[in-house]
């Protein structure tokens, strides 16, 4: 489940004092586009949510809404609290980085809210706390060496601070000719299916360290320079 933030809803409908979500504005859950969904209820005072089913626009495959009625409602006294189903919420950044036991506090505050002020489409508050993110992220790994130095400058050093080939190289330990990981991939060993979870876990995170991250960064460093400097 994922909270639809207010700042998110496009417009409303009325109903007695609630007001129930008529356009949301929400990254999809099968095709992760961002687009705007039409959510069509119908509201029965004695229920104490509604449930309801929008088309994306995009890959037209169906995403589900929770819009909760009782006792769940924002600060301002009328705005339904608002969900939408989505399985991979769980894999959103913030929720992955809030489990690692070396992740700065700071570094998560200000990236739960730079989230935060972007949804609610506060655009000049998203740059500052966004400022704010790589400047923690930064400060944690180049300690006194970040002082007085401008970001461009800082990042040409990280690489010179972190080892950034240690979690690859970690795994040569595992895979080493006597070691288990590699009987077992050998079929040498029997594995059961917690062991092979975590194989699959293995894969993921080696994938995902030396094709996604890379890709994703590349992506979005292209469509920076082409919103900057389109041709």
């Amino acid at each position: 489940m994922r909270r639809i933030n207010p700042g998110s809803v496009n417009s409303y409908i009325r109903y007695g004092n609630i007001k129930i979500p008529k356009s949301i504005q929400s990254e999809c859950p099968q095709c992760r586009e961002t687009t705007e969904f039409m959510v069509n209820t119908n509201f029965q005072s004695s229920k104490n949510g509604l449930v309801s089913e929008s088309s994306c626009p995009t890959c037209k495959k169906s995403a589900v809404f929770i819009i909760m009625t009782k006792d769940v409602l924002d600060e301002q006294g009328e705005h339904a609290d608002t969900y939408i189903y989505d399985v991979q919420a769980s894999r959103h950044p913030i929720n992955q980085i809030e489990s690692l036991p070396n992740i700065p506090k700071d570094l998560i505050r200000a990236y739960r809210s730079a989230l935060n002020v972007h949804q609610t489409r506060e655009n000049s508050a998203t740059a500052v706390m966004s400022k704010r993110v790589i400047e923690s992220i930064l400060k944690h790994f180049l300690k006194e060496k970040s002082k007085g130095q401008p970001l461009a400058q800082q990042l040409e050093i990280l690489p010179n601070q972190v080892d950034l080939a240690k979690p690859i190289q970690s795994l040569g330990q595992l895979l080493a000719t006597e070691g288990p990981l590699h009987r077992m991939l050998e079929l040498e060993t029997e594995m059961d299916y917690e062991t092979t979870s975590l194989l699959m876990d293995l894969l993921e995170n080696m994938i995902e360290y030396l094709f996604v991250l890379p890709g994703k960064i590349e992506v979005t460093h292209n469509k920076i320079a082409k919103k900057f400097n389109p041709q």
